[in-house]
């Protein structure tokens, strides 16, 4: 069985139907580097969707910039307050410059924001 910081299928938004409800129907968080949109989804677990534009990046940095998110979501999902979230994390201009640590702090800023509204 696999652990409670992995990063299933799941747990991935895939259709763009998702990508867009969550759009039209969520809440929406800004940060310098990122904007996160995020609606409840109704299931038990939260899932991530990413945003990384190839007019602002090459394909390494949009890799490295999903990796850096991929990481943030797979260790930091259990930090996110219930119930089950649809998650979009849409990059801005200066978001490949960041290191992992810095895109946990920036995201942990909405979410423990979020969880104290109880959103």
């Amino acid at each position: 069985m696999r652990g409670s910081h992995s990063f299933r299928p799941h747990e991935r938004l895939r259709t763009s139907g998702d990508y867009l409800r969550v759009k039209k129907a969520g809440k929406r968080a800004k940060t310098r580097h990122f904007v996160v949109n995020f609606v409840a989804n109704d299931l038990p677990h939260h899932r991530l969707g990413m945003v990384v534009q190839k007019r602002y990046y090459d394909s390494v940095r949009r890799n490295r910039i999903k990796r850096c998110l991929r990481e943030w979501f797979r260790i930091h999902k259990g930090e996110i307050p219930p119930p089950g979230k649809d998650i979009v994390v849409i990059a801005r201009a200066g978001a490949q410059h960041l290191s992992s640590d810095d895109v946990v702090l920036e995201l942990r800023q909405i979410f423990s924001y979020v969880g104290g509204r109880n959103l």
